[in-house]
């Protein structure tokens, strides 16, 4: 376990990102699992079909984006695409909570799932690449950890804010402050020159 905690300190890109993705996993995971029925059901007056729909619509983008990505032989500053891909990931989350009607929802989730491939592709490919064979078990590990800490309580504050405020105002300061951590993190050198 020291031996993963020391390569995961060693390499910024690595430790500024499983810092940034558990309070990421708390201000995106909690509207979009827990704020959302509430959404659609009290906000939007939709019935359960549209919850179905919308994670189809999430589905079909991831999908569509593993296949476009999986054709590339390499992305180039992978760092600032991932990056970029939080940032629209977090517009999304937005979108999520102003969208006027379902289509707009739908279109808010099938890019939303684009930005989730990108992420999860570009980070586990990476972690593939960078990190040595006999140590990336032990960073693995870490980074699920680390990633998924925070998440439980961004399960509960979701559902705390969604019964104060409404599900509306929990999305868009879920998504805002997604951007903002994303940015935090695209601050670090190390996450600016990864490549």
């Amino acid at each position: 376990m020291r031996d993963g905690w020391a390569t995961v300190l060693a390499a910024p890109w690595l430790w500024v990102t499983i810092l940034i993705y558990a309070f990421i996993n708390v201000t995106d995971s909690g509207p979009r699992n827990i704020a959302l029925p509430f959404l659609l059901h009290d906000v939007m007056g939709l019935e359960v079909e549209a919850l179905g729909l919308v994670a189809s619509a999430f589905s079909i983008g991831s999908v569509t984006a593993a296949i476009l990505l999986g054709r590339l032989k390499r992305i180039r500053r992978r760092g600032s695409v991932m990056y970029a891909s939080i940032v629209l990931g977090g517009l999304m989350i937005v979108a999520y909570g102003l969208a006027p009607n379902r289509a707009v929802l739908l279109g808010a989730a099938f890019v939303y799932g684009v930005s989730f491939s990108c992420i999860a592709l570009i980070w586990t490919n990476t972690l593939q690449e960078m990190v040595p064979a006999e140590k990336l078990g032990r960073v693995s590990s870490i980074d699920a950890l680390g990633s998924f800490l925070l998440m439980p309580i961004g399960f509960a504050l979701a559902g705390v804010l969604t019964d104060k405020i409404g599900p509306v105002q929990v999305f868009v300061i879920g998504g805002c402050t997604t951007i903002a951590l994303a940015f935090l993190g695209y601050l670090h050198p190390a996450v600016r020159r990864l490549d």
